[in-house]
């Protein structure tokens, strides 16, 4: 399984230079597309989309993620922003009392 980044342009480098396949993405249609292409791919197990590039799509996201398991998507920040949700250390940390 591979990784797949549907990002915003300033984003996007970081995934790049990792060696992870990377869509830029501006626009709704850019972004739709880009999740057409990664749902597509077999080899995709996880993707990383970040919060700029998840809010065109956002109810699209949202409905992958309800219907099918795999590809697994991850919403990452966007790069200079402060994250909109928790964290999974602060959710486990939440529910069961775990550290991580």
């Amino acid at each position: 399984m591979t990784f797949f980044c549907i990002a915003d342009k300033e984003s996007s480098l970081g995934f790049k230079l990792s060696g992870i396949e990377t869509r830029e993405v501006s626009t709704r249609l850019e972004a739709l597309e880009a999740l057409r292409v990664a749902r597509a791919t077999k080899d995709i197990g996880v993707i990383i989309i970040t919060e700029k590039a998840a809010a065109h799509i956002q109810e699209e996201v949202k409905a992958h993620i309800t219907e099918k398991p795999i590809p697994l998507v991850l919403e990452v920040p966007s790069r200079g922003q402060a994250p909109k949700r928790k964290s999974a250390a602060e959710l486990l940390k939440e529910l069961a009392g775990l550290g991580i």
